[in-house]
């Protein structure tokens, strides 16, 4: 039978790095449904680009439209109109970005997903609120720095503004880890502690019960062979009582259990040899006239 030879080679998965997060994903290729929705999203980020500077270009050079115009008695103040240039300019960073993740998935890895439609929906208005953030932190810090009243509005304030806003929601993961990281600095909660009680000598639900009315938890618990009258009790425990540890940790337990038993051959008792026969006497003591019933040992014995 012959064999039929192949050149089939292994299918090796390809997998790239994604700039923004920095983790590493399994490329698949798309469908016609992915690519369908990868245009969607583009189109979408780019209507928001386009909408939101020509909403900025309006109201900065005061053309009239009905939405510039139905914007104005609410951003009548200094601070409210620089706000709102901020959410802009994070709204828009975000839809940049957008086109950049468009770029990389669909266009140079042909590898959009359908399902991210609800990401690039989502992160202008995410760009936006993210920025507003990050420029009140800012503002606030540079204010108590240096003492000055609220901004004045002028061509400058209001282009950084936009500016700082525009970076802020091109950024967007990174600005989420600068604001964790705020948040863990400003509102600090230190971890409670408690002492490891002292469990050994008990029974193991009783210490389960000891380390858990501690607050702790039970790690791994081990079995080691002890004697008899320490059976089912906590020969161990790690950490060691009396430590000071956070509410939470574990300890881990090492339980006695019966050792295997190891009897002493008795040397009275005879030993019957590896190959299952009793033991006989060396067949030069046996005394002389003595018949056996093997027959090689009378070789002149013969009954034939």
């Amino acid at each position: 039978m012959s064999t039929v030879e192949t050149d089939a080679k292994p299918v090796v998965k390809k997998k790239v790095k994604d700039a923004q997060t920095g983790k590493d994903f399994e490329v698949i290729h798309e469908g016609q449904i992915d690519i369908v929705f990868a245009w969607i999203s583009a189109v979408y980020s780019l209507a928001v680009i386009g909408f939101l500077t020509w909403l900025v270009l309006n109201m900065l050079y005061g053309t009239s439209s009905s939405i510039a115009q139905s914007l104005v008695p609410i951003l009548g103040g200094t601070t409210s109109k620089l706000i709102f240039y901020t959410a802009v300019g994070g709204a828009i960073g975000a839809a940049v970005n957008n086109l950049r993740s468009f770029i990389t998935w669909h266009a140079e890895e042909q590898a959009f997903g359908w399902r991210f439609i609800w990401k690039y929906i989502a992160m202008p208005p995410i760009g936006g609120t993210l920025a507003v953030l990050v420029y009140g932190i800012l503002q606030g810090g540079a204010a108590v720095v240096t003492g000055a009243n609220a901004p004045t509005e002028n061509q400058i304030t209001t282009l950084t503004a936009w500016a700082s806003g525009t970076l802020a929601g091109y950024g967007s993961h990174k600005v989420f880890k600068w604001l964790d990281d705020k948040v863990n600095s400003l509102f600090k909660v230190d971890a409670q502690q408690t002492t490891i009680p002292d469990v050994k000598g008990t029974l193991l639900e009783e210490a389960r019960q000891t380390v858990i009315n501690a607050q702790l938890k039970v790690g791994d618990v081990t079995e080691a062979a002890v004697s008899s009258d320490l059976v089912g009790k906590v020969i161990a425990q790690a950490p060691e009582p009396g430590i000071r540890v956070d509410c939470g940790s574990k300890v881990d337990l090492t339980v006695g259990i019966a050792g295997p038993t190891d009897p002493t051959p008795n040397p009275e008792e005879g030993t019957i040899p590896h190959n299952g026969q009793p033991k006989v006497d060396d067949p030069a003591t046996v005394a002389a006239g003595t018949t056996t019933n093997d027959p090689q040992a009378n070789p002149g014995d013969d009954t034939n």
